[in-house]
């Protein structure tokens, strides 16, 4: 019988035939492999953690009738922080979603596979802000679908550096405060110049250093409400996963429009 090894995340699992589950793994590759988990579904099975969403596993699967089976799992990382907050366990569904959408194409899911691990490490980590983890993962999964944003100066060629814009749903790019321009954006959001600072940075960061930085209370309201609206809109679909959690920020205008490096610790 033909055996297979693999290291992958998991990012869906559903129950068949009773005890059982389907997972969908998305291996380093970049490749989506799905196979059955025998007994996962069961109370006390030695599969249960190694066939629940968002775990980083080692597997040896088997082949039979074209047909991959677990015969065996080592959980290399289970992200048990992430589980045990309703807050970060949704933000990490919310994320698995994504990424399931996107790894329908090869060459965009072995890009979104380390983006993915950074981010669930992130998450892990307690002193993270989930909302802020969400929105840079929306942000980078949107170019990683081929849809990345222009966010060069307007083109106008009239704009002073520093100043706040606007970002066009309609051509996917920024544009000054000018009022002719506001007129070519368009389907547009208002964004200050410290959450374009923001999006710059997530933008032009290696993936190692994507999550290593903070910003105010304001321009993480202002960032949230585009990544999410942008990437949904260009992938057609309403991700929602977010919106159990009915936690929008308070509109702060004494905090500062700054994005603030801190060190990465991306473990593992």
């Amino acid at each position: 019988m033909p055996y297979r090894s693999l290291r992958g995340f998991v990012l869906g699992s559903s129950v068949r035939r009773e005890s059982d589950r389907l997972i969908h793994i998305l291996t380093r590759e970049g490749e989506v492999v799905v196979a059955s988990v025998p007994g996962a579904a069961k109370s006390g099975s030695r599969f249960a953690l190694a066939s629940q969403p968002g775990i980083l596993c080692d597997y040896v699967l088997t082949l039979s009738h074209d047909f991959y089976y677990v015969k065996e799992a080592e959980v290399i990382e289970a992200f048990r922080n992430i589980r045990e907050d309703i807050e970060r366990l949704t933000a990490a569904a919310h994320i698995l979603e994504i990424t399931k959408d996107i790894s329908v194409d090869s060459v965009a899911s072995e890009e979104i596979y380390p983006l993915l691990g950074h981010a669930l490490a992130r998450l892990n980590r307690l002193d993270s802000d989930y909302r802020l983890i969400v929105s840079v993962f929306e942000w980078r999964a949107a170019a990683i679908a081929g849809f990345s944003p222009d966010l060069s100066d307007c083109d106008c060629g009239e704009e002073k550096p520093g100043q706040a814009g606007t970002f066009s749903y309609d051509n996917c790019r920024l544009y000054c405060c000018k009022s002719a321009c506001l007129t070519r954006a368009g389907n547009s959001i208002f964004l200050s110049y410290g959450a374009i600072s923001a999006l710059r940075y997530i933008d032009a960061s290696p993936v190692e250093k994507i999550f290593s930085f903070s910003v105010s209370v304001k321009v993480l309201d202002e960032i949230r409400r585009l990544t999410r609206s942008y990437l949904s809109q260009r992938l057609e679909k309403n991700y929602s996963k977010m919106d159990l959690l009915q936690d929008i920020p308070v509109w702060n205008p004494a905090e500062t429009d700054s994005v603030t490096q801190n060190p990465p610790d991306l473990s593992p």
